[in-house]
């Protein structure tokens, strides 16, 4: 089973094409030669923001992909649960936890949670909104 699959709360109707994606799309999260991967799941026009970063469309979303693993040797992400918004719903909540372990050797596991919107495009299911909630300064707290 893979580690990147969440509980989905009781009741709440998150399409099995949302949790297939997000299975996937954690695990090119966290590959880090996966940069264009990364980039091909969201829609051309993309809206990315992490914390105080935004990114808008592919180009600029690959830029951030690529700016994200600078200082980072690994992490895993390990979601834990995905909200629906209601009903038949294309956009989501979720929450979980990340393990990094940074380039200078430090390792630091850090809360995030995020909202998402999906869309098709070219016949696949692709975000075109996705915004990561989480403490920034937590690298810096790193031991």
């Amino acid at each position: 089973m893979s580690h990147y699959r969440a509980d989905v709360p009781a009741g709440e109707l998150v399409k099995a094409e949302i949790r297939s994606y997000y299975e996937h799309f954690y695990a090119i999260s966290d590959t880090p030669e996966a940069h264009q991967k990364y980039a091909e799941l969201y829609t051309k026009n993309a809206r990315l923001i992490m914390a105080s970063n935004e990114a808008n469309g592919r180009d600029e979303i690959l830029n951030m992909r690529q700016g994200m693993w600078e200082k980072v040797a690994k992490r895993s992400h390990k979601p834990t649960k995905i909200y629906s918004f209601g009903g038949d719903s294309e956009e989501v909540m979720l929450y979980g936890t990340v393990d990094y372990e940074l380039k200078d050797g430090r390792k630091t596991n850090v809360d995030w949670s995020a909202r998402s919107h999906f869309t098709h495009e070219d016949g696949q299911l692709k975000m075109d909104f996705y915004q990561v909630y989480l403490d920034s300064a937590a690298m810096a707290r790193a031991k």
